[in-house]
């Protein structure tokens, strides 16, 4: 990205077609940070769950990161993309001690995004339902984050912990959505 910065401005299509592939999964975890604390943020979480179950659908189906024209034809000033990209150079230069590319084995075959695509349409669903429940946005969100760097990073096992935290979401939301019809409630 701080290449694509040489002139002036970088249009935002430029940006977008360079993350290639990724573009879905770099959104999803951006958006999914606000998330990534214990207290539901209600009036938040539907919209953008929803949002985020449509990057997953998108990823789950190999489609590209789609934006509007109008937002893709806008043009970005290069000093704020070289700020942005050497925040993220730093952060990204502390974080690779942990997360790493392994497993590219595993990243190559096309059933992998179809997966991660999969696990983040679903827990956005998760994410989407307005349940006034502590850490009800914090697990969907927890796997989304994982499992888009996992794939960002073609890091197989933290795709593989998202993919295992998305089977305890399943298991949670599953729990709470049976427990009225068993008789039990949940005390708030």
């Amino acid at each position: 990205m701080l290449r694509l910065a040489s002139g002036e401005t970088v249009p935002v299509r430029v940006l977008v077609e360079h993350l290639s592939g990724r573009g879905n999964a770099l959104l999803a975890f951006i958006v999914i940070l606000p998330f990534l604390q214990p207290i539901p943020l209600p009036g938040l979480s539907t919209p953008f769950g929803i949002a985020i179950v449509l990057l997953g659908v998108a990823m789950a189906l190999g489609r590209p990161l789609w934006l509007p024209k109008r937002w893709l034809d806008h043009e970005l000033r290069s000093a704020l993309v070289i700020r942005i990209g050497g925040g993220g150079q730093r952060l990204i230069r502390k974080v690779e001690r942990f997360i790493k590319p392994r497993g590219l084995w595993f990243h190559r075959h096309r059933w992998a995004h179809s997966i991660a695509g999969i696990v983040i349409a679903v827990s956005g669903a998760e994410l989407a339902l307005p349940l006034p429940i502590v850490f009800t946005n914090t697990l969907p969100a927890l796997t989304i984050a994982t499992t888009a760097v996992g794939l960002i990073e073609e890091d197989a096992v933290l795709a593989i912990i998202g993919q295992a935290l998305f089977l305890v979401g399943l298991a949670v939301f599953g729990g709470i959505l049976v427990l009225p019809f068993l008789g039990l409630h949940l005390i708030f």
